[in-house]
């Protein structure tokens, strides 16, 4: 694909820092390189660290990476900071960047969006801002959650549900797939709809051995953290109902942090072994995740219709098939890139579905194929063909 010359991209990321959203950075900064004459990437130290050890190789030559200041930590008052100096942040680099350049932010702070908005009316920038998880706000009561959980969502409701406000002419926003910008389209008015591109999110894999299972036991796992909404009970409903006679036969896990009752969990046979911890190293993960033999999900149904998972990635990444209930998401991968294990319309019939295989041949997936279809490689003649269409660069 030929490069752009006359277009530049700032690429700024005020919010993330460490692990945090370290896949869709480096696979999204890795396509902004196949694109773009130059990359100016403006994100944290420890993100820039772990984009390099992902893509495991030298960066590119046309990126070129400034440490941006984000605060750090954890609590809500440090985690309340860093959406309001992050959002400083990006209006800064929007009043201070030039009208050759293409504003790229990744990550969707909704404490800046009307100032963003408000100001490129006048600016009229480049802008493409990603959106992730916030994007349920859009399907939740203002009155629901903490306080910035309420803040936020009622951030979003005022920019995207209010009917009086215009985007600007420039501003554009990306969700992880076509699903999920369908489904957006059917919740906000047409004009703001027409705003909204679909770029699949990309994943930079590497070679896995995927060990034979000798034991006779099916290692089933859930992976990242389990808790209500998530399906905890589901979980537990899923493991007690198994026939006793087989029980013995399926070792059930929990591969990272338990927010609810550990000890109905134990009473029910799942293991706890890592710890009650959802941020285990890479090497920790990768020996516990390789044991499996499939993930299972239990998201209800109603999710994942205005967000993407990065859960299943997971799956894809490490070659196990998935058990999962059905939700918007899920179907539109298997439809898209190929199917990677069985999805199921209800517990009783992931139940039945399960009870069978356990003494069956595992089932044999073209996982090459799937991970093919997903490298920056290859979604980035997606996102080409995303910019061509919205006038930010000629084909």
């Amino acid at each position: 694909m030929k490069k752009i010359s006359s277009t530049k991209v700032f690429y700024i990321d005020s919010f993330s820092y460490n692990q945090a959203h370290e896949m869709f950075n480096a696979s999204l900064i890795l396509m902004c390189s196949m694109i773009f004459e130059k990359v100016d990437c403006r994100i944290h130290s420890t993100s820039y660290a772990n984009y390099l050890k992902i893509i495991d190789r030298p960066s590119p030559e046309n990126v070129k990476h400034k440490n941006l200041f984000v605060v750090k930590g954890k609590n809500r008052l440090l985690f309340f900071l860093r959406y309001i100096i992050g959002a400083i942040l990006n209006i800064w680099y929007l009043i201070f960047s030039s009208k050759d350049e293409v504003l790229i932010f990744p990550y969707n702070n909704l404490f800046a969006l009307r100032i963003l908005n408000a100001l490129n009316k006048f600016y009229k920038r480049r802008i493409i801002v990603f959106c992730h998880g916030e994007m349920e706000g859009l399907a939740t009561d203002v009155k629901t959650g903490g306080f910035l959980h309420r803040i936020l969502t009622r951030l979003s409701h005022n920019f995207f549900l209010n009917k009086k406000l215009t985007i600007s002419e420039g501003l554009y926003f990306s969700v992880l797939g076509e699903v999920l910008q369908k489904n957006i389209s059917e919740k906000i008015d047409p004009i703001k709809a027409s705003k909204f591109i679909s770029i699949d999110h990309s994943y930079l894999f590497y070679d896995v051995v995927v060990p034979s299972n000798e034991n006779g036991v099916l290692n089933i796992a859930t992976v990242g953290l389990l808790n209500e909404a998530k399906g905890l009970y589901s979980l537990v409903e899923f493991a007690t109902k198994i026939k006793s006679s087989l029980r013995d036969k399926i070792r059930i896990s929990v591969i990272g942090k338990t927010d609810g009752d550990q000890k109905l969990l134990k009473q029910s046979k799942i293991d706890l072994s890592t710890e009650n911890r959802v941020l285990l190293s890479r090497d920790e993960f990768n020996s516990l995740i390789q044991k499996q033999d499939y993930l299972i999900y239990f998201y209800p149904q109603d999710s994942y219709r205005l967000v993407a998972s990065g859960a299943i990635f997971d799956a894809i990444c490490y070659e196990k098939p998935i058990l999962a209930l059905k939700n918007d998401y899920f179907e539109y991968i298997f439809k898209k890139f190929g199917e990677f294990g069985f999805l199921f319309t209800d517990i009783s019939t992931m139940i039945q579905h399960t009870e069978a295989i356990v003494e069956a041949d595992f089932i044999d997936l073209d996982f090459k194929s799937i991970k093919e279809k997903l490298t920056p490689e290859n979604i980035c003649q997606e996102f080409f063909k995303e910019m061509v269409a919205i006038g930010f660069v000629e084909e």
